[in-house]
């Protein structure tokens, strides 16, 4: 569990009330990851979603482009709440970092009992998509 002090510094959850804050501190842990290791492979499975809290993570594009998630609050491995559920990236780490990590099942078991929060939340991650899609798209000749 976090305590939900720590998430209301995270931009991707900016603006949750106090009881939405509760539910998701009660599904998250704080995870921690060392320079070099990583988070995820483009093309696995997509199970969690992550907040960073500290660290820097390189997420590699498949097509050869790359974009560093270094500031705190940003929301990493989206692809856990959005079809066909893999992530779009490989994830690994320039700094040690600090996430906090959601199941995907389970937020998806919050998001039926919110349908708001689950609205919200799934409204953030399109910005998100869309903010990344320049990465995730093949360059053009």
């Amino acid at each position: 569990m976090i305590d939900t002090a720590e998430l209301k510094f995270c931009q991707f959850l900016d603006g949750l009330d106090e009881l939405e804050l509760v539910q998701l501190a009660s599904i998250g842990t704080p995870t921690h990851w060392r320079e070099g290791e990583t988070l995820f492979q483009a093309r696995s499975p997509a199970k969690h979603l992550y907040l960073l809290k500290a660290g820097t993570l390189l997420l590699c594009f498949p097509n050869g482009r790359a974009l560093a998630v270094r500031d705190p609050g940003q929301a990493i491995g989206w692809s856990s709440l959005m079809s066909p559920f893999y992530y779009t990236a490989t994830g690994v780490f320039l700094r040690d970092a600090t996430l906090y990590q959601f199941p995907g099942r389970e937020l998806f078991g919050l998001f039926q009992m919110n349908a708001g929060l689950g609205y919200r939340m799934v409204e953030r991650i399109a910005r998100i998509s869309e903010e990344r899609k320049p990465y995730r798209q093949r360059a053009r000749s």
